[in-house]
């Protein structure tokens, strides 16, 4: 559960509130709707945001796709206030004491929807002359590089595929001081190799998931 929780100072319309709710009771996975305040520490002194906390059935909770179940949500249910965030139901509870209960489960009307989003991944294709491409645009456009790898996400409902995109991971050397703009400059690389992404990251240098298609890795020494 996020730190620095506490009452919200916004309210919910009642159009949303009433939308939600319809949403909601249409559905399996999600118990407990809890609108709350949220404290960061700025700069300047602290900056607040607003959650909605889904309280997630517990054992459905250890087996979901969090963040899949994160989107689809978003997707059908377009314009919940503040961020979302999905928790373990027992932990959502805990906010009742100081949160506003936008929703919870009473009655179940007839069959439920149990929102099976989820993603799957699986590397991509490139030719051995986009690879080569790519390696000499990366080397001279972005030398604090040492790792790129890529994989495809699929997005799914059940067994209808919703959305996909293609995304790199740029693995870099922060000592070797490398541009603001250094994952900018592999998905401009990538695509001039002829390498399709939509989507990137940057941080430091992991070890790839099976599932994903390495394009770059620097020889030690």
């Amino acid at each position: 559960m996020r730190s620095g929780i506490d009452a919200p100072t916004e309210v919910f319309s009642s159009e949303v509130v009433g939308r939600m709710r319809a949403f909601f009771d249409r559905q399996r996975p999600i118990e407990l709707a809890v609108w709350v305040r949220h404290e960061q520490q700025g700069v300047e002194g602290p900056l607040y945001d607003h959650h909605t906390m889904l309280g997630v059935d517990d054992e459905l909770c250890s087996t979901a796709d969090l963040p899949a179940l994160e989107q689809g949500i978003g997707l059908e249910c377009p314009g919940i206030p503040g961020w979302l965030d999905l928790f373990p139901l027992s932990e959502v509870e805990e906010l009742r004491e100081f949160g506003e209960v936008v929703w919870e489960r009473s009655d179940e009307l007839g069959e439920l929807d149990p929102l099976d989003f989820h993603f799957t991944h699986e590397p991509i294709s490139v030719t051995p002359e986009e690879r080569d491409a790519f390696v000499e645009l990366v080397r001279e456009a972005a030398p604090a590089v040492v790792l790129v790898y890529a994989s495809h996400a699929r997005f799914w409902k059940g067994d209808r595929e919703l959305d996909g995109q293609t995304s790199i991971y740029v693995g870099w050397d922060e000592s070797r001081h490398g541009s603001p703009g250094t994952l900018k400059l592999v998905q401009e690389a990538a695509l001039e190799a002829g390498i399709d992404c939509t989507a990137g990251s940057l941080g430091a240098p992991v070890e790839p998931p099976l599932y994903a298609t390495v394009l770059y890795r620097e020889s030690a020494g």
